[in-house]
């Protein structure tokens, strides 16, 4: 396994952790945001990542398929699938934000399922997954983020797997010391916030 220090040098390398003013999905504020997309458009650095990673995991736990979240988690899932040499299918934010299973991705029962985001802030959109597995019958087999922004090692019974833990201050807006000093947010992620 690579350093924190030696996959920060990687972030930053390909401009993937930003400092600025940021409103993330949850509506909290943070002066930190980590932009997986711009490591990911640099194949060989994700998988350099994921490859000890995948391979421990792949000894621990038994994977049929793996489900990410669009569109951040979808270059993610497709590395991760090709490690496991398995399933990769993604779901999609439907017109009333709510994940969902689209282009005749399909489930089976007791299929095993790795649910893969590429930043985990709350969690939630990780929750709009187990949904769907659940739904469709299949059996949760772990969590996996590039980046955990929880503090949690743990989302519900699920232990939380990831590449580097980073805990960067986030505020309500209320609170927020960016926007008392008059700096402008921005916020590019694509999750609608809640």
């Amino acid at each position: 396994m690579q350093s924190n220090d030696k996959i920060l040098e990687i972030f930053k390398g390909c401009g993937a952790l930003l400092e600025g003013h940021f409103i993330l999905a949850s509506g909290k504020h943070s002066a930190n945001y980590v932009q997986v997309a711009l490591l990911a458009q640099y194949p060989r650095r994700l998988i350099s990542l994921l490859f000890d990673k995948a391979f421990e995991l792949q000894n621990r736990i038994k994977i049929d398929t793996v489900l990410s979240a669009a569109i951040g988690g979808i270059p993610v899932g497709q590395e991760l699938g090709a490690l496991f040499d398995c399933k990769a299918i993604f779901a999609e934010r439907d017109n009333n934000n709510k994940m969902v299973l689209k282009r005749g991705f399909t489930i089976k029962n007791d299929e095993r399922i790795l649910l893969v985001e590429d930043v985990m802030t709350t969690g939630g959109t990780i929750d709009e997954l187990k949904d769907i597995v659940i739904q469709n019958k299949g059996i949760i087999a772990g969590i996996f983020t590039i980046v955990n922004r929880t503090g949690k090692k743990y989302l519900g019974e699920y232990k939380i797997e990831s590449i580097i833990e980073l805990n960067f201050p986030v505020y309500n807006q209320d609170e927020c010391p960016l926007c008392k000093q008059g700096i402008p947010a921005e916020r590019p992620g694509t999750k609608k916030m809640i």
